[in-house]
């Protein structure tokens, strides 16, 4: 899901589901009741718009967080002094009309045109800087305007696309007769999937504009990441508890499980060296890096293989890989290819003790010679 058109999706049709399909429903019922109750619906209209444009910020709100559950209504949510949003947006609109309508005054028809187009092109930005800052004066300023327009880069190109077919929907519907309720419906749902489409476009672009969410991708990975660390941690407390207990045999294989269960990962096995080195006992690391130097050998990643051994001999010069042919291996390495020239003399200085009888002795032996000062 690269392509911004698939990105929007969910955020367009947001409203159809959860709490804000109910919002659609009851909210268009109770309004066409409204305008059947004549001078005594105005009340209930009001009232109705305004809950009906306070939950469009709480949808922003939750969208933005990285929400894909439409919230639903709570008689909470509509608490007038808590949520000014929609009378600092109408008073910013109003102020819009002013500039407007004293430009036609003072500079003619012309300037008029060019300050409401210039406005209408950057009220979705002054709707996005309110929702997020719930500042008045923030959401006025034309620069914040300028910069949530730059920071949404593409985006708000499609959110402008997006706004132009409700419009051209919303023109349509007027021309034929829709069933009332069904016609409030809809144009509800346009309201409600702008304001969507522009908090989805300011999640999608949460990096480059730095805002911090409740869910995205990325947090997912940091929880299940800090599970698994924590899990991991559990792993080895365990094994750390049986090795001092004096139960050895139940402590290796306890490690030996979990590397098995993580597909024996060489970023498991380098986690796990550097955690039992600390445990006092040298035999757990010993021969958990002499695993580790085979499991590499075998992944053919030789070069970290070398490291891994180069580490170990730094702080434990008598350690050796498990076999011959491995040892002789990363001597040969170290001393080729790898720079290392003395931690393959100490590799080989004494292949013959460690490995008595194999075939490789003499090898080692001619190659021991080679690397003599």
């Amino acid at each position: 899901m690269d392509h911004p058109n698939l990105k929007m999706a969910r955020h367009l049709i947001r409203p159809v589901r959860g709490g804000a399909a109910g919002v659609l429903v009851v909210f268009a019922i109770l309004l066409f009741v409204a305008s059947k109750a004549g001078i005594a619906g105005i009340p209930l209209a009001f009232i109705l718009l305004s809950w009906f444009f306070k939950y469009a910020y709480i949808l922003f709100d939750h969208t933005v967080l990285g929400y894909d559950e439409p919230p639903t209504l709570d008689i909470k949510m509509l608490n007038p002094i808590d949520e000014q949003r929609p009378l600092a947006q109408l008073a910013i609109l109003g102020l819009i009309y002013i500039a407007v309508h004293y430009a036609k005054e003072w500079m003619g028809s012309t300037a008029a045109i060019i300050i409401g187009g210039t406005a209408l092109f950057f009220m979705p930005a002054s709707v996005a800087v309110l929702g997020l800052e719930r500042h008045f004066f923030k959401a006025a300023n034309p620069v914040a305007w300028v910069r949530m327009v730059l920071g949404l880069g593409p985006m708000y190109a499609l959110v402008l696309a997006i706004i132009a077919g409700y419009a051209l929907l919303i023109t349509l519907l007027a021309r034929f007769q829709v069933w009332f309720p069904l016609a409030i419906a809809i144009y509800m749902f346009c309201i409600l999937s702008v304001f969507s489409v522009l908090a989805g476009a300011l999640y999608e672009r949460r990096h480059e504009l730095g805002l911090e969410t409740a869910v995205s991708p990325e947090r997912a990975r940091e929880r299940l990441k800090a599970e698994e660390l924590r899990e991991n941690h559990r792993v080895v407390t365990e094994a750390y508890g049986q090795m001092r207990a004096g139960s050895h045999v139940k402590a290796w294989q306890q490690l030996h499980a979990w590397l098995t269960a993580r597909g024996n990962a060489p970023e498991d096995y380098r986690w796990l060296c550097a955690g039992v080195a600390a445990w006092g006992d040298a035999r757990y690391v010993t021969r958990l890096t002499q695993d580790y130097v085979d499991r590499l050998l075998t992944l053919k990643q030789t070069g970290e293989a070398l490291d891994a051994v180069a580490r170990r001999i730094a702080v434990d010069p008598s350690f050796r890989p498990k076999s011959a042919a491995a040892t002789l291996q990363i001597a040969r390495m170290a001393a080729e290819g790898g720079g290392a020239p003395r931690v393959a003399r100490s590799l080989l200085a004494d292949f013959p003790v460690r490995f008595p009888g194999d075939p490789l002795i003499a090898a080692a032996d001619a190659f021991a010679r080679r690397l003599e000062p």
